[in-house]
């Protein structure tokens, strides 16, 4: 699964149905010990699409728990007044597909999930001429749990309930090629 998300992100990258591709890495994630890169391929002078692939993997500081989550971020984004074409505030709409597994070494069980989110999104970018960016984002979706392995009807009544909300909070840097 790894080797086919990695392939269908180069192939993503090194698409150039347009002369103006945004390569980022979202610093906030970089933060918490994740890693989250993306690529937004302008459309045009006011709208853009982008994909994204996103990892984290922690313990939360303990030795008995494990958390891992891969995600895909598919994006479109509306620019209402571009001053370099697919820059400054923007409007749009988001999903996400996430794989997570949470690992609990005391009782040595597993759990697998996939969530499926949707959602609006705003932020700006900011493009200097010489192609360096900072960009800023937020956004809320709703988001359900399917797929899970574990049929804890217990489990998947509070994961749903905890997760049932998506939230996405960017602070990315990147090259505009």
């Amino acid at each position: 699964m790894r080797i086919f998300l990695f392939t269908c992100l180069l192939a993503a990258l090194s698409f150039t149905a347009s002369a103006q591709v945004d390569a980022k890495i979202n610093v906030g994630s970089l933060i918490f010990g994740g890693v989250d890169v993306s690529a937004d391929f302008a459309v045009g002078e006011k709208s853009s699409f982008a994909a994204g692939v996103g990892y984290i993997s922690t313990d939360f500081g303990s030795d008995d728990f494990k958390y891992s989550n891969l995600r895909i971020i598919p994006e479109y984004r509306y620019y209402l007044n571009p001053r370099l074409g697919a820059d400054r505030f923007f409007v749009g709409a988001y999903g996400k597909l996430a794989f997570v597994t949470a690992k609990d070494e005391t009782d040595n069980s597993e759990v697998d999930a996939t969530r499926g989110a949707l959602g609006f999104m705003f932020g700006n970018k900011w493009v200097t001429e010489g192609g360096f960016l900072f960009e800023l984002n937020a956004g809320l979706g709703r988001a359900t749990v399917f797929g899970s392995n574990d049929g804890d009807a217990e489990f998947e009544d509070a994961y749903g309930t905890l997760t049932s909300f998506d939230f996405r909070l960017g602070i990315l840097v990147g090259y505009r090629f």
